[in-house]
């Protein structure tokens, strides 16, 4: 037999950034009544938690939750913009008033990255609760940064996923078919682009990532059609948990390398045009997916997708 070699501890600095992975959030509360069911858990995560919203849609909800917890007006605070550095900054200043010590971000995903980062700053528990299965930002340990009106600027990868994750079937329910579709193809962005950056990676995490987002996306095919045909119905749940859940999960477990092709690349860029800006986060992914596929035709001669 072969003689191992002693274990030697890794040299600070040492290890590959991209080699480190927050993978998941520490709680997972999903299905019907999600949100009732995870109230005793938001109370021993958080005894002075701000709520953090935006879209007066989703107001209702917002309130709801600020019932139930007793929260005054105070700590219920409200992105003015997109996620974006002066919006941040004058949270932050107001939290740490506040001295508050949880962060409950209830919305879109632009909501969802700013409590994200703002409980990162402060240094205390963050709880998302996703309005919409648009995108998995309430899954990970990542968040955009946008201008004032709305251009992508740059991202940033926090140290751990949310303490807890509030994946509510009936809240999700109530946004727009619109919402859904966008997420579809934000998820299905996945398998695009980690098959062409990480395809032929030898990493085992890596290489499950890639084969789940295949996986992710079959079943997206093959489903979405009757989910957005039967809102509410057994397809549409495996559908909205696929895109808010599943795909956030496979980025954890990818990390840096299974992240960003062409896809994100192109939304990145659409986010700088003015007449783009209205259009939601998976929908300009989509025109990154065509614009990527046909870079691979084209550039890499490889049959379409």
């Amino acid at each position: 037999m072969a003689d191992v070699p002693p274990f030697a501890p890794a040299v600070a600095g040492s290890v590959d950034p991209a080699a480190t992975h927050a993978i998941a959030p520490q709680r997972v509360v999903r299905g019907p009544g999600a949100l009732r069911a995870a109230l005793p858990h938001l109370h021993v995560l958080t005894r002075r938690p701000v709520l953090l919203g935006r879209s007066p849609a989703v107001a209702p909800h917002r309130q709801a939750l600020a019932q139930q917890l007793h929260l005054p007006q105070a700590r219920q605070l409200l992105l003015r913009h997109d996620c974006c550095d002066p919006d941040l900054l004058r949270l932050e200043t107001a939290i740490r008033q506040l001295q508050a010590d949880g962060v409950i971000a209830l919305g879109g995903g632009k909501v969802l990255d700013a409590g994200k980062l703002l409980a990162h700053r402060c240094g205390i528990p963050c709880v998302t609760i996703p309005a919409s299965a648009a995108t998995c930002a309430g899954w990970t340990a990542l968040a955009n940064v946008y201008s004032e009106t709305g251009a992508f600027i740059h991202d940033v990868s926090l140290d751990r996923c949310p303490e807890l994750l509030v994946f509510d079937h009936q809240l999700v329910a109530t946004a727009p078919a619109r919402t859904m579709a966008s997420g579809i193809a934000d998820a299905m962005a996945k398998w695009y682009e980690a098959s062409l950056s990480s395809g032929q990676s030898q990493d085992a995490l890596v290489r499950q990532a890639v084969e789940q987002a295949r996986l992710l996306r079959d079943q997206l095919l093959l489903e979405c059609e009757d989910a957005l045909a039967h809102p509410g119905g057994a397809a549409w749940g495996r559908v909205v948990e696929n895109c808010g859940l599943t795909a956030g999960l496979i980025g954890g477990l990818g990390g840096a390398r299974c992240r960003t092709a062409a896809a994100h690349a192109v939304h990145n860029g659409l986010t700088q045009l003015a007449p783009c800006r209205h259009w939601l986060h998976g929908e300009k992914v989509a025109v990154g997916i065509l614009v990527q596929l046909r870079l691979e035709e084209t550039v890499g001669g490889q049959p379409l997708a």
